[in-house]
């Protein structure tokens, strides 16, 4: 079953935006979560926030190692060590950049089955984690990165920008 929903990219406003808290987790908000399951293995992502798809609200999928977690209102509780890691976003196609995250984090969300859920994770899967969440928060992969390696990246960020404003006035002329 295709999805209607659809990647925002770079600089979209509701990427930089902080996610409203989901109140209720009902067969919308699960239906919503298979239509991003369904758009992050078309894109070929490990992790999508609710804001990527448009949709305001603080909930994101992620999936590695053949699990999938469905995270809701989700918070870091507590973070240690770090490590760099060449990231890259499905927000900002073609876009590959070093970030320095904690290399260990405490994670604290509501499951689709409204259930609390406390997870310590490290190594790739926290990185994941704090990319997804840093998204809830409105927090972009280029807000993560020091001003020279902006400099650096920034014809690619140009082209990301110039490419999403295409695709925009594509779009308004069909309706």
């Amino acid at each position: 079953m295709p999805t209607k929903l659809r990647i925002y990219t770079y600089p979209e406003r509701i990427l930089s935006k902080k996610c409203r808290k989901v109140e209720v987790i009902d067969d919308r908000i699960r239906k919503l979560f298979d239509e991003m399951r369904l758009l992050m293995i078309e894109a070929k992502g490990v992790g999508i926030a609710a804001n990527q798809v448009g949709i305001d609200l603080s909930m994101a999928l992620i999936e590695f190692d053949d699990k999938i977690f469905k995270i809701v209102n989700p918070k870091i509780l507590k973070k240690e060590g770090k490590v760099k890691f060449l990231e890259g976003c499905l927000s900002f196609p073609g876009l590959e950049v070093e970030i320095c995250r904690a290399k260990k984090v405490w994670v604290s969300y509501t499951s689709e089955k409204n259930e609390p859920v406390d997870l310590e994770l490290e190594g790739i899967p926290a990185i994941v984690f704090q990319h997804e969440i840093d998204h809830l928060n409105g927090v972009l992969l280029s807000d993560r990165i020091s001003l020279w390696k902006k400099v650096k990246v920034s014809p690619k960020l140009k082209k990301i920008k110039k490419d999403t404003k295409n695709e925009l006035s594509k779009q308004a002329k069909k309706y």
